[in-house]
């Protein structure tokens, strides 16, 4: 017996979606630093694992229902997306074949997240709810800049 899922927890995932696609190329970025031969791939390096984390970041972002977060990932993921397609098509490795598709997946469900979200912020829901120490820190932020 399946249920429908929520527009809430659809966006949960796709959030859910871009964490784990940060901890894995951290992960990815991490074992390239301990065992170097371990992992063929040279493009491991500093920026990448910037970039790994810095997805993760906009994955929380957009769990907690922002808006900059998602189209930032958007973009992001276009590039990501774009990037892999053609070093896959010039190199032809399989790496960049799992990374375009990963990317192109993440790319999808970011473009169909915008709907969700706009609609979720008219109707004031936010897919994940905000912890009380969120809530206070949220509350003393907007008071100091309205």
């Amino acid at each position: 017996m399946s249920r429908e899922t929520t527009p809430a927890e659809r966006l949960g995932r796709t959030a859910n979606l871009l964490i784990f696609l940060g901890l894995l190329y951290s992960l990815l970025h991490l074992i390239s630093w301990i065992a170097p031969g371990l992992l063929s791939y040279q493009d491991y390096g500093v920026p990448g694992l910037g970039m790994a984390l810095g997805v993760m970041g906009l994955g929380y972002g957009i769990r907690y229902g922002s808006r900059v977060c998602l189209y930032i990932a958007l973009g992001t993921f276009t590039i990501l997306s774009l990037w892999s397609l053609v070093v896959y098509v010039s190199a032809g490795t399989f790496a960049f074949l799992v990374r375009y598709v990963l990317s192109t997946w993440a790319f999808v469900r970011l473009c169909r997240a915008v709907s969700i979200m706009q609609s979720l912020r008219h109707s004031n829901v936010y897919p994940l709810p905000m912890s009380r120490y969120g809530e206070i820190f949220w509350r003393r932020w907007r008071q100091r800049n309205l």
